[in-house]
């Protein structure tokens, strides 16, 4: 089965990009880059998710950051998880605590750069280290959805409707490097200041 990678950038992230390819080059079949500073349509993060529809047969599919740098046994750490576990596999993202809370602030967060020591099934993966096989999800329309920078709630929402698992792999602190971003030009920055629509999100999830 391809192992196959989908990465979205942006203008001024050339020399992230180039750090985020090479980690990745070695151990993949494909790696897709969606630049929304050059195609015409700036799908923003979701367009991670854009080339899933190129592929008829089953993948493992890996959406990825132009800004994270992964260690060299990700791909093939996951994908044991991936075959374990049969679900989504994620190593970033939040167990929701319940509605109305702010989504930033007011939910169990688990970061990459962080340990966890215990696979654990969450609420929302955190879409720059996540995989799975497009014959268990496989959700290629997703990236056109109206939401933009709040692709992990708009990936996670999907997920549960469709009564899918995403499960938290466990790693060390700084298995997963994180390069140097300006906050303000990072998606938390852009959002944390007003995430009502995202706190709307969170809660949709947990009414299924």
């Amino acid at each position: 089965m391809k192992i196959i990678v989908g990465i979205a950038t942006m203008n001024g992230r050339e020399e992230q990009l180039k750090e985020t390819f090479e980690s990745l080059c070695p151990y993949v079949d494909e790696i897709n880059i969606y630049h929304n500073g050059i195609e015409p349509i700036d799908y923003t993060d979701n367009a991670k998710f854009e080339s899933l529809q190129r592929y008829d047969e089953p993948i493992y599919f890996f959406s990825c950051d132009d800004d994270i740098i992964y260690p060299k046994n990700y791909i093939s750490k996951t994908i044991e998880l991936i075959e374990e576990y049969k679900c989504i596999i994620t190593y970033h993202g939040r167990i929701l605590k319940g509605k109305e809370l702010n989504y930033y602030k007011g939910h169990q967060a688990f970061h990459c750069k962080g340990a966890n020591y215990v696979n654990r099934y969450i609420d929302v993966a955190g879409t720059g280290v996540t995989a799975f096989r497009t014959d268990y999800f496989n959700p290629i329309e997703l990236y056109k959805s109206e939401y933009k920078r709040m692709f992990d709630l708009v990936f996670s929402l999907e997920a549960k409707k469709q009564g899918k698992k995403i499960l938290l792999g466990k790693h060390d602190a700084n298995w997963i490097k994180v390069q140097n971003i300006p906050l303000e030009k990072t998606i938390y920055g852009m959002e944390v200041k007003d995430c009502s629509i995202q706190n709307s999100l969170a809660d949709e999830i947990l009414r299924f």
